[in-house]
């Protein structure tokens, strides 16, 4: 078997049933700016985030992720953020930085939109030390680490209010080869993903809210997927909240804010063909809401209270 096969196929082990290559994560209400650009700048707040992802525990070389993210508006209408990101799939790892810019318009008094444009750049390391063969004496393996470097980029568009929001992402618009020598004769190939989000906060009355929500999550060449979500809020301070993610799991998720720090947890109770090697997936997310100059000077500015 050729080198560039098993690359092909480590990669793949990063990706969900649904054959999906993006990371996934189950409070991405708590930082919505992972997986969309346009979020930059909408907070009333500069939202500073550490998360940490262990996919399907106790399963050997499963995906585990690490990132840290910070985003914040930028004189009126601009909004400006990055990620640093590393995930490690058995002996995959890849680590990079991605930066965004985002432009805001507003629609009407409390309605705006966002349009994202991130710049990205990973490095992919194949570490073929940690590759066990079947047969022995395969020259195509050295066990040296093999590096390539990846640029890609993505758009992201966020139509948002004070009660609820809705937006549409695609990362790895450039849908990269992966290429780890010159002599390989096929390519692994990044794919475009689509992601759509969505989502109300109903204020029950002064204690309470419910804010249900959605996301979509579809490539061309591999069946749709989705997630529904329902979360309640008591005094903004405490949450509970369970979501179900479509043929992959049953996630339950609390988190409390006290003070501009939060802290969210979430495990996943895995329900596809994998739960009888797995006990679940475990997401801790750690971060601090920076205050806005402009609402220490008194100007009002909205977001959705998600995230």
């Amino acid at each position: 078997m050729k080198k560039t096969l098993l690359v092909l196929s480590i990669s793949l082990l990063a990706a969900s049933s649904q054959a999906q290559q993006m990371t996934q994560f189950s409070q991405y209400l708590l930082n919505d700016y992972y997986i969309n650009p346009a979020v930059a700048g909408t907070k009333d707040y500069s939202p500073l985030r550490l998360t940490y992802r262990a996919q399907w525990a106790n399963f050997n070389g499963a995906p585990k992720t690490t990132g840290i993210s910070f985003h914040s508006n930028y004189l009126d209408n601009m909004g400006i953020g990055g990620i640093i990101f590393n995930d490690k799939t058995g002996p995959l790892t890849q680590t990079g930085l991605e930066v965004t810019y985002a432009y805001h318009l507003e629609i009407e008094n409390d309605i705006k939109v966002s349009l994202g444009l991130s710049a990205k750049a990973t490095q992919y390391a194949l570490d073929e030390s940690q590759i066990t063969l079947e047969e022995t004496g395969d020259f195509a393996f050295n066990g040296l680490t093999n590096k390539t470097l990846i640029p890609d980029a993505g758009f992201g568009a966020y139509l948002y209010s004070k009660e609820y929001f809705i937006g549409l992402s695609v990362p790895q618009l450039f849908q990269a080869r992966i290429r780890y020598d010159t002599d390989d004769e096929k390519l692994n190939k990044e794919v475009r993903h689509y992601y759509l989000t969505g989502g109300y906060d109903f204020e029950i009355n002064n204690d309470f809210s419910v804010q249900p929500s959605f996301l979509l999550k579809t490539v061309f060449t591999a069946p749709t997927t989705f997630d529904i979500n329902v979360k309640a809020t008591y005094q903004e301070m405490v949450s509970v909240g369970v979501s179900y993610r479509f043929k992959d799991a049953i996630v339950v998720i609390v988190g409390v804010e006290k003070e501009n720090f939060m802290l969210g947890y979430a495990y996943d109770v895995t329900t596809s063909m994998i739960r009888k090697y797995s006990a679940g997936s475990h997401e801790i997310v750690l971060g601090y809401n920076i205050p806005s100059r402009r609402k220490a000077m008194g100007k009002k500015r909205f977001s959705p209270r998600m995230g």
